[in-house]
Protein backbone atom coordinates (compact mmCIF):
# COMPACT_ATOMS: atom_id res chain seq x y z
CA UNK A 1 0.00 0.00 0.00
CA UNK A 2 2.36 2.61 1.03
CA UNK A 3 5.15 1.41 -1.85
CA UNK A 4 2.26 2.25 -4.24
CA UNK A 5 1.47 5.96 -2.42
CA UNK A 6 4.18 7.75 -3.31
CA UNK A 7 7.03 5.64 -4.66
CA UNK A 8 9.37 8.28 -5.91
CA UNK A 9 9.38 9.99 -1.88
CA UNK A 10 9.99 6.14 -0.75
CA UNK A 11 13.09 6.16 -2.88
CA UNK A 12 14.47 8.98 -2.03
CA UNK A 13 13.71 7.72 1.88
CA UNK A 14 15.59 4.63 1.20
CA UNK A 15 18.22 6.10 -0.88
CA UNK A 16 18.99 8.23 2.24
CA UNK A 17 19.40 5.72 4.89
CA UNK A 18 21.38 3.98 2.38
CA UNK A 19 24.12 6.69 2.72
CA UNK A 20 23.45 7.14 6.47
CA UNK A 21 26.97 7.20 7.95
CA UNK A 22 27.23 7.03 11.53
CA UNK A 23 29.68 8.48 13.77
CA UNK A 24 33.17 6.37 14.06
CA UNK A 25 32.99 6.63 17.84
CA UNK A 26 29.38 5.74 18.51
CA UNK A 27 28.31 5.49 21.87
CA UNK A 28 26.61 2.92 24.25
CA UNK A 29 23.02 2.85 23.99
CA UNK A 30 21.35 5.71 25.85
CA UNK A 31 18.14 7.18 27.42
CA UNK A 32 15.92 4.36 26.53
CA UNK A 33 13.70 5.51 28.99
CA UNK A 34 13.62 9.44 28.42
CA UNK A 35 14.10 10.18 31.15
CA UNK A 36 16.70 13.05 30.87
CA UNK A 37 13.80 14.56 29.47
CA UNK A 38 14.54 15.43 25.97
CA UNK A 39 15.50 13.50 23.28
CA UNK A 40 19.37 13.38 24.18
CA UNK A 41 20.76 10.15 21.94
CA UNK A 42 18.29 10.18 19.24
CA UNK A 43 17.84 11.75 15.91
CA UNK A 44 14.78 12.04 13.68
CA UNK A 45 14.36 11.51 10.02
CA UNK A 46 11.41 13.21 8.15
CA UNK A 47 10.80 12.17 4.78
CA UNK A 48 10.62 15.47 3.28
CA UNK A 49 13.56 16.72 5.11
CA UNK A 50 15.77 13.90 6.14
CA UNK A 51 17.14 14.20 9.52
CA UNK A 52 15.99 16.66 12.48
CA UNK A 53 16.72 17.22 15.40
CA UNK A 54 13.89 15.49 17.86
CA UNK A 55 14.48 18.21 20.26
CA UNK A 56 13.13 21.01 17.77
CA UNK A 57 10.82 19.21 15.83
CA UNK A 58 7.48 19.73 16.52
CA UNK A 59 7.23 16.02 15.20
CA UNK A 60 8.43 14.91 17.92
CA UNK A 61 7.26 15.19 21.83
CA UNK A 62 7.51 13.97 25.35
CA UNK A 63 4.98 14.16 27.79
CA UNK A 64 5.40 13.65 31.52
CA UNK A 65 3.11 11.13 33.19
CA UNK A 66 2.72 10.97 36.87
CA UNK A 67 3.40 7.21 36.78
CA UNK A 68 6.57 7.01 38.13
CA UNK A 69 7.26 3.26 36.14
CA UNK A 70 6.70 5.77 32.73
CA UNK A 71 7.81 9.13 33.66
CA UNK A 72 9.10 10.57 30.51
CA UNK A 73 7.44 8.94 27.22
CA UNK A 74 7.95 9.74 23.96
CA UNK A 75 5.53 10.23 21.31
CA UNK A 76 6.31 10.46 17.57
CA UNK A 77 3.37 12.31 14.96
CA UNK A 78 3.22 12.43 11.18
CA UNK A 79 0.98 15.19 9.12
CA UNK A 80 0.02 14.89 5.25
CA UNK A 81 3.49 16.71 4.46
CA UNK A 82 5.59 13.84 6.54
CA UNK A 83 3.29 11.34 6.28
CA UNK A 84 6.42 8.96 7.08
CA UNK A 85 8.63 10.20 10.33
CA UNK A 86 11.25 8.19 12.36
CA UNK A 87 12.99 8.32 15.57
CA UNK A 88 16.35 6.09 15.21
CA UNK A 89 19.43 5.69 17.53
CA UNK A 90 22.86 4.95 16.41
CA UNK A 91 24.83 3.18 19.22
CA UNK A 92 27.61 0.37 19.76
CA UNK A 93 25.90 -2.75 20.30
CA UNK A 94 27.34 -4.12 23.74
CA UNK A 95 29.32 -7.39 23.15
CA UNK A 96 28.17 -10.45 24.85
CA UNK A 97 28.97 -11.08 27.97
CA UNK A 98 30.22 -14.79 27.48
CA UNK A 99 29.43 -18.22 26.29
CA UNK A 100 25.95 -19.18 26.32
CA UNK A 101 25.02 -15.48 27.06
CA UNK A 102 21.64 -14.28 25.88
CA UNK A 103 20.59 -10.79 24.62
CA UNK A 104 16.99 -8.89 24.46
CA UNK A 105 15.15 -6.16 23.68
CA UNK A 106 12.26 -4.52 25.33
CA UNK A 107 10.38 -1.57 24.81
CA UNK A 108 6.31 -0.03 25.74
CA UNK A 109 4.86 1.16 22.50
CA UNK A 110 1.07 2.17 21.82
CA UNK A 111 0.12 2.88 17.73
CA UNK A 112 -2.63 5.44 17.34
CA UNK A 113 -3.01 5.09 13.38
CA UNK A 114 -6.27 6.40 11.81
CA UNK A 115 -7.03 3.50 10.00
CA UNK A 116 -4.86 0.27 10.89
CA UNK A 117 -5.73 -2.05 7.66
CA UNK A 118 -3.39 0.92 5.52
CA UNK A 119 -1.21 2.99 7.96
CA UNK A 120 1.95 0.82 8.80
CA UNK A 121 4.38 1.33 12.06
CA UNK A 122 7.74 -0.46 11.84
CA UNK A 123 10.24 -1.24 14.68
CA UNK A 124 13.88 -2.88 13.16
CA UNK A 125 17.32 -3.39 14.97
CA UNK A 126 20.21 -3.12 12.01
CA UNK A 127 23.71 -3.44 11.00
CA UNK A 128 24.79 0.19 10.08
CA UNK A 129 25.19 -1.67 6.50
CA UNK A 130 21.37 -3.00 6.27
CA UNK A 131 22.26 -6.34 5.58
CA UNK A 132 21.07 -7.64 8.73
CA UNK A 133 17.81 -6.69 9.50
CA UNK A 134 15.14 -7.64 12.82
CA UNK A 135 12.25 -7.27 12.54
CA UNK A 136 11.35 -6.24 16.45
CA UNK A 137 7.39 -6.34 16.36
CA UNK A 138 7.46 -9.78 14.49
CA UNK A 139 4.61 -11.53 16.27
CA UNK A 140 3.23 -8.62 17.66
CA UNK A 141 -0.77 -8.43 16.67
CA UNK A 142 -1.95 -4.95 15.83
CA UNK A 143 -4.53 -5.09 18.56
CA UNK A 144 -1.97 -5.03 21.01
CA UNK A 145 0.09 -2.26 19.39
CA UNK A 146 -3.10 -0.47 19.28
CA UNK A 147 -3.68 -1.37 22.84
CA UNK A 148 -0.35 -0.47 24.27
CA UNK A 149 2.25 -3.54 24.88
CA UNK A 150 5.24 -4.59 26.70
CA UNK A 151 7.39 -5.81 23.59
CA UNK A 152 10.34 -8.76 24.27
CA UNK A 153 12.69 -9.94 22.02
CA UNK A 154 15.06 -12.29 21.58
CA UNK A 155 18.23 -11.28 19.52
CA UNK A 156 21.03 -13.34 20.90
CA UNK A 157 21.94 -14.03 17.18
CA UNK A 158 22.02 -10.06 16.03
CA UNK A 159 23.94 -9.49 18.88
CA UNK A 160 27.05 -12.63 18.13
CA UNK A 161 27.21 -11.51 14.60
CA UNK A 162 27.44 -7.47 15.88
CA UNK A 163 27.94 -7.22 19.37
CA UNK A 164 31.10 -4.59 19.35
CA UNK A 165 29.70 -3.24 16.36
CA UNK A 166 27.52 0.41 15.39
CA UNK A 167 24.05 -0.29 14.72
CA UNK A 168 20.57 1.18 14.40
CA UNK A 169 17.08 1.08 16.03
CA UNK A 170 14.83 2.61 13.98
CA UNK A 171 10.97 3.10 14.75
CA UNK A 172 9.45 4.56 11.59
CA UNK A 173 5.48 5.38 11.30
CA UNK A 174 3.98 5.67 7.77
CA UNK A 175 0.56 7.21 6.64
CA UNK A 176 -1.43 4.53 3.89
CA UNK A 177 -4.73 6.35 4.01
CA UNK A 178 -4.35 10.18 3.82
CA UNK A 179 -5.49 10.77 6.51
CA UNK A 180 -2.88 12.19 9.28
CA UNK A 181 -2.08 12.49 12.07
CA UNK A 182 -1.12 9.12 13.09
CA UNK A 183 1.46 8.48 16.08
CA UNK A 184 2.96 6.33 18.99
CA UNK A 185 4.37 6.59 21.95
CA UNK A 186 7.53 4.65 23.12
CA UNK A 187 8.97 4.04 26.59
CA UNK A 188 11.23 1.99 28.73
CA UNK A 189 14.01 0.39 25.76
CA UNK A 190 16.58 -1.41 27.25
CA UNK A 191 18.83 -3.96 26.33
CA UNK A 192 19.10 -6.75 28.61
CA UNK A 193 21.65 -9.78 28.96
CA UNK A 194 20.58 -13.05 30.89
CA UNK A 195 23.33 -15.51 32.06
CA UNK A 196 23.16 -19.42 30.78
CA UNK A 197 21.43 -21.19 33.34
CA UNK A 198 23.07 -24.19 35.38
CA UNK A 199 23.47 -27.25 34.11
CA UNK A 200 21.34 -29.60 35.76
CA UNK A 201 23.07 -32.66 36.98
CA UNK A 202 21.93 -35.85 36.12
CA UNK A 203 19.50 -38.00 37.95
CA UNK A 204 21.67 -41.06 37.26
CA UNK A 205 24.92 -38.98 38.69
CA UNK A 206 23.35 -37.97 41.68
CA UNK A 207 21.79 -41.79 42.37
CA UNK A 208 25.18 -42.86 41.52
CA UNK A 209 26.71 -40.02 43.67
CA UNK A 210 24.66 -41.01 46.84
CA UNK A 211 25.90 -44.58 46.56
CA UNK A 212 29.58 -44.26 46.28
CA UNK A 213 28.59 -42.19 49.26
CA UNK A 214 27.29 -45.34 51.20
CA UNK A 215 29.76 -47.57 50.11
CA UNK A 216 32.25 -45.34 51.82
CA UNK A 217 30.03 -44.89 54.76
CA UNK A 218 29.65 -48.90 55.29
CA UNK A 219 33.30 -49.58 54.54
CA UNK A 220 34.22 -46.90 57.66
CA UNK A 221 31.84 -48.55 59.72
CA UNK A 222 33.58 -51.90 58.99
CA UNK A 223 37.16 -50.81 60.00
CA UNK A 224 35.79 -49.24 63.00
Amino acid sequence: MIFKKRPFSILVFFMFFSFNVCSLFASSFQNGDFETGDFTGWSGDLISSGTVDPNTDTHFNLIHTPDPSQGWVAIVENDDTDWMASLLQDFTLDTLNGPGWTMDISFEIWWEPTDASSDTLSVTLSDIGYTDTVDLLSGVSTTDLINGIWVTQDITAFAQNWGGQDVELLFTISDGDYVTPDSFSIDNISFNQHAPSPVPVPASVIVLGSGIAGLVITRRKKSN
